[in-house]
Parts: structure tokens; sequence; C-alpha cells
């Protein structure tokens, strides 16, 4: 046994290769999830490949008018149809009627004349019901079924079914592999999702996987997992850009780890983020900067203020931006997008700005947890030095730093609060931890100037300055009005 292509991309990732060859294969969804043009694509792709491959309907419908469906996808290309690669057919209503031999002897007369690798029988359930009693219709199935082994083939069947109804249907026990596809909405969103649920004879990546169906076909998003093989465990130092928290943090950031900068608004998170990624760029580092807010136009010129040419360094190759609405937020293609950014363009420094807006695309707080671990995991087990950026709604009070506690999977906590000092705001930072490194644990002032950031003194006699509103000591107030006495 072999194993081909399906054709669909990011099925084989899923299925860990593709297809066994010969075998046959169930595709199983909801009506307009795309069972369909699913065969229709695998199909395409491998005659493109030089496979031979049949297309059967048992839907009654003319030729001409499959053909017009399915030529509306950029994998359709008549040609393979004047080659003989792909040959479209359908069973007659009058043929169904007559039993599973004429139809099995229908369907084996086109393997002996075209002599397919591959072949789709499309719908299996309609040929199914054209049977009166449940018992002839399992009989029919079983028939069917049995004499596909004898065919050596590739055998693509689909089926209208639900999850459940799939579990109680003999196809789901006779065919060697089951894809579940279906549409479902999900807010505001309408989410497709696609699950093996067997694959006999070999492992395969389990759960739901997100699917798109576009003017390309199909394309699968294998979810997101966290990283499996990790690099060694970095010595090196990375700076953030700021000399000042540089020296805060015993000399930078550690290669592999990852930084969350969480504020209330106004304080700089994203100037830290994009000093950050300005600062691996000019040593020849490449960053990437995710955002879900912020498009990367804005952000370029929000840089330029302080002297940092984003442009140019994208140009260069230097800095690449993603950027996605959370309208438009689906979480498996984002993390497949960002993968493929960070082996195509060998990235070193990640900026994800803003991670608090998932909370709007993702509103599932399991699946946004899960998602969130996995993605930071995943950096850290390739080396890649991380920053987030998270707002803390509250401007003075109690500080949480997400919903999610972010801190539990990253490895340094700053936190960045507006401060009232004797009437006048100022930014203050504290490091809140840095696992496996020593760091300075006074809270300090600092200032956003046109050069960036500037880390200054320690705020030192004063307490309560994290809530936001700094005060002197009682003890201290009684000094200064009574002249140094101990009250």
């Amino acid at each position: 046994m072999k194993t081909v292509p399906t054709g669909i991309k990011g099925l084989d990732q899923v299925l860990k290769g593709g297809f066994n060859h010969p075998s046959t294969v169930l595709v199983a969804g909801t009506a307009g999830a795309g069972k369909t043009t699913l065969a229709m694509q695998s199909l395409f792709n491998a005659a493109r490949e030089g496979e031979v491959c049949l297309f059967i309907s048992a839907i009654s419908e003319p030729v001409a008018m499959m053909e017009s469906f399915v030529s509306n996808y950029s994998f359709f290309d008549y040609s393979l149809l004047e080659q003989n690669k792909i040959k479209l057919f359908n069973i007659e209503e009058n043929l169904l009627k007559e039993g599973a031999p004429e139809v099995i002897k229908f369907i084996e007369d086109k393997i002996r004349m075209y002599k397919p690798s591959r072949i789709v029988i499309d719908p299996i359930t309609v040929i199914a019901e054209s049977k009166e009693t449940e018992f002839e219709q399992r009989l029919f199935l079983y028939e069917l079924l049995t004499r596909m082994k004898s065919w050596n083939l590739l055998v693509l069947i689909t089926g209208e079914f639900s999850m459940e109804t799939l579990k109680n249907s003999p196809l789901s026990y006779l065919v060697d592999c089951v894809l579940h596809i279906t549409e479902t909405i999900e807010g505001d969103k309408s989410e497709r999702y696609l699950t093996v649920i067997k694959m006999r004879g070999r492992s395969y990546f389990s759960g739901r996987h997100t699917y798109k169906l576009s003017d390309d076909g199909i394309s699968v998003f294998p979810r997101l997992l966290p990283g499996i093989e990790f690099k060694t465990a970095s010595t090196l130092r990375a700076s953030t850009g700021v000399e000042g928290l540089d020296r805060m943090l015993k000399g930078g950031l550690l290669k592999d780890d990852i930084i969350l900068f969480s504020g209330s608004p106004g304080t700089g998170k994203t100037i830290f983020g994009l000093s950050f990624i300005y600062e691996g760029a000019s040593k020849g580092e490449t960053g990437l900067i995710i955002s879900l807010e912020e498009w990367p136009e804005k952000l370029k010129r929000n840089a330029r203020a302080f002297g940092w040419d984003f442009e140019l360094l994208e140009k260069k190759g230097l800095v690449k931006f993603l950027y996605f609405p959370p309208a438009l937020f689906h979480a498996d293609e984002h993390a497949v997008l960002i993968k493929d950014t960070l082996k195509q363009y060998n990235i070193k420094r990640v900026l994800f700005d803003g991670i608090e807006d998932l909370e709007t695309a993702l509103p599932d707080s399991i699946k946004r947890r899960d998602y969130v671990h996995s993605l930071v995991d995943y950096f850290s087990s390739q080396g890649i030095t991380t920053l987030l950026t998270s707002e803390i709604p509250e401007l003075f009070g109690t500080i949480r730093l997400t919903q999610e506690t972010l801190s539990g999977c990253v490895d340094t906590v700053v936190l960045l609060r507006q401060v009232e000092v004797e009437g006048h705001m100022i930014k203050a930072l504290s490091i809140l931890k840095s696992r496996g490194s020593d760091h300075d644990k006074e809270i300090r002032e600092f200032e956003i100037t046109d050069k960036g950031i500037e880390v200054k003194v320690a705020l030192k006699g004063y307490e309560n300055v994290l809530a936001g509103i700094a005060r002197k000591p009682p003890v201290d107030v009684f000094r200064e009005m009574f002249g140094g006495k101990k009250p």
C-alpha cells in the first residue's frame, strides 16, 4: 500500500502524508459544507499530476451542468477533460432502481474502459436511498462497498451526514477513511471544520481543523499544537532596544524568551514593542509584527515619530507585517500563516501587539487560552524572542493582567502604569518576574521622547505606585509637616 497526495492544501499534513492507495474514503458532511468540491479538487489535482480519474454522479444531471459547476474554481482545467484525464458520468435514475448489481456493472464498465487510479462517487447516500427499506439500503451499501475493495483503486465517496447520523451508518465501518466536514455559526462568524474520524492502518492528526472554501477550492488549516521539538535553551541575550530596561533585566532578554508588556492605555506598550523589533532589525535579525487592531501603515507612521524607518526595513526584508482584523480572524488559518512566515523569512523576533484583541476575535475563552499558549510555546520552541503587549482596562486601582492569566506562560512580565504623583501624571514600569534570570526589583519612572523610551530613576519614597496613585507614607508626611519630628 502506498500513500498518494490528497490534492487538498493542508489535508496531507492532517493525514500525515495523504490517502492510502488503494482505499475507500468517505467524505461526509452537512449540506453546503463542500463535499463535492473537495472530491472534484482531489481529482483535478491528481489528473494534473498524470493520474486518470473518474467522477460518477448519482444525481441525474447533464455532464455539461457538472462541468459548469466546477469551472468556477481555479483548479478546473478543461484540457484535462479533453485529454480524457478526467471523465464525468452520471448514473441514470432507472439504473439506480435496478439494484446494486447493475450500478456496480455500470461503474466497472467505466473502470475497464478508462483504467483510472482514482474515482469519485457523489453522493453515495442518494444511491442508497433509491431502496425502499433500511435493510435494503444497508444490503445495497454492503454489496457496493465490498465490491469496491476489489477495484484496487482510491475511491472517494461523498454523503450527507451529521456527526450523529454518521456514527449509526454502516458506511462508517465499511470504508477505510472517514472525513467529516461541516459549517457552524460562532458568534457573528461562520466557521468550517474538518475532522478525521478514522484512518485505517495509519496515524493522523486528530481533533477539529478549520478549512476555508474559496475560489481556489478547499484549504485546510491544521490546528495549532505547542512546539514538540525544542531547540537548546539559549543563554545569549537580546536587547529590548531600551537601554535602561536592558540594565533592569541584567543584560536584556534571553533569546528564546517570551516577554509580556501589560499596561493601561497610553503607557507606551506598542512603542516598547516597535523599539524591540527595530533593535533586532538594525542588527540583522528579521522581525515579524502581528496586529489585530492597528494596520501596518499606521504602525509605520507612528514609528517615524521616533526616527524608526520601518518602510525601509520592510523593503530590505528585515521586517514583516501580518494584520488580521478581529471580524475576519480564524485561529487555525492565522496560525498556519504565521508559521509559514516564520519559516520563509527566518524570523528571529516577534511582536504580537494587542493580544487582548483576541477576546473579540476568539470569544470562546478556552479556545483563546489554548491558542495563545500553543502559539507562544511554538515561538519559544523555534528559538524566537517574542514580545506580547496586553492592555489593562483600569487606569487606576486593582491590577488584572489578562483574563487568561498570560503571566503563567511567559518568561518575563513588565507592568506599565500611569501614576499620579503630587498632582502630575508620570509613567512607571516594574518587572514583576523574569524567569531564570535576576532583575531590578524597583519601580522606575520612564519617559517617551522623540528618540524612544528613556528609563529614569526609581520612584523611592512613595507607596501605592502600581495602583496608579503614588503617595508618601504617612510617617513621611508627618515629618514634613512637623519638621522631622516623629509622631
